[in-house]
């Protein structure tokens, strides 16, 4: 589930126009474009310990959305080449991205759950049952002696 729009993504990008089915890039190629970016999203918040995909009713959902428009607005630059027409290298579509992994960095790092951004709880204790498996003692074998001590001595 994306978090922006085709027509938020073309409002980054005013040169591109109304985006379709015959527009370079198509609507079909930002809607990918955006779904790639909430995955992004949604991969970085999942593994600072949030569900995601975040609720539309979270105070922090408006700006995902910038967020996603945003990563698929860089994309477009790079489609349409907008940055090397001058000569020059993507300088803006990477300074976009760049944009996109700080402000998400940021995100992942604040303490999104007052922001009605739900914590994923179970995972966190599954996490703790799997440490609590580990084995952290020396195996014994059954006459007593250390599996790890076999073979010092000789």
């Amino acid at each position: 589930m994306a978090y922006g729009t085709t027509a938020g993504v073309s409002a980054l990008v005013p040169a591109v126009g109304v985006l379709g089915a015959s527009s370079l890039p198509t609507a079909a190629q930002v809607t990918t474009w955006l779904a790639q970016g909430a995955a992004a999203i949604d991969r970085v918040l999942g593994g600072a310990g949030y569900v995601a995909p975040v609720s539309p009713s979270a105070v922090v959902y408006p700006e995902l959305t910038a967020l996603n428009e945003l990563y698929a607005a860089a994309y477009v630059v790079m489609a349409r080449g907008l940055d090397s027409a001058t000569g020059e290298n993507e300088s803006r579509s990477g300074e976009w991205l760049d944009r996109f992994y700080k402000r998400l960095g940021e995100l992942a790092a604040a303490d999104l759950s007052a922001l009605g951004v739900s914590t994923a709880g179970a995972s966190a204790a599954a996490v703790a049952a799997y440490d609590n498996r580990l084995r952290t003692r020396p195996l014994r074998r059954l006459d007593g002696w250390a599996a790890a001590s076999e073979g010092l001595d000789g």
